[in-house]
């Protein structure tokens, strides 16, 4: 298994990949997804927008033997807010292995290579998030990830 930053050719495989997250994540109790084509038009013009910029990253994870990537994570340098003290922060905004391949250990390598790629820029902190009942957080707490703030919904 070996990864690899994506390019703008890759685009249509980075959308198949996160859209499989975002079905995950409505699965484990997240919201729903709005008209899959809009969902993809958004996508692919967010990637676009986003593979243009040097505080952005996505790296595939390749397996031997497979045509198409089997893993993706993205993460962004990010600022908190400016009533806070200035601090560079690295926030995984997706990641997501194919489901046969989970339990071998590419969630965690693709994880770390973009702590890794934040690190190397200046970022003092990694941040993500994650449904409750998603049994990724097994993974991200077993890399140091700890609950920092709850989210609390109210639904009616």
């Amino acid at each position: 298994m070996k990864l690899r930053e994506t390019t703008v050719d890759d685009v249509d495989p980075m959308v198949e990949l996160v859209m499989a997250m975002l079905r995950e994540m409505a699965a484990y109790g997240g919201r729903s997804l709005n008209g899959e084509a809009c969902v993809i038009y958004r996508l692919r013009e967010r990637f676009l927008d986003s593979l243009e910029k040097d505080d952005h990253v996505y790296l595939f994870a390749l397996a031997e033997g497979r045509e198409k990537p089997v893993g993706i994570v993205e993460a962004s340098v990010v600022s908190p807010p400016k009533v806070f003290r200035p601090a560079s922060v690295l926030h995984v905004h997706a990641l997501y292995v194919e489901p046969s391949l989970r339990g071998e250990g590419i969630g965690r390598r693709l994880l770390e290579e973009a702590l890794t790629w934040g690190r190397e820029r200046g970022c003092t902190e990694g941040t993500l998030s994650v449904l409750a009942g998603n049994p990724a957080r097994e993974l991200y707490e077993r890399v140091g990830f700890e609950v920092f703030e709850l989210e609390m919904r109210l639904e009616w």
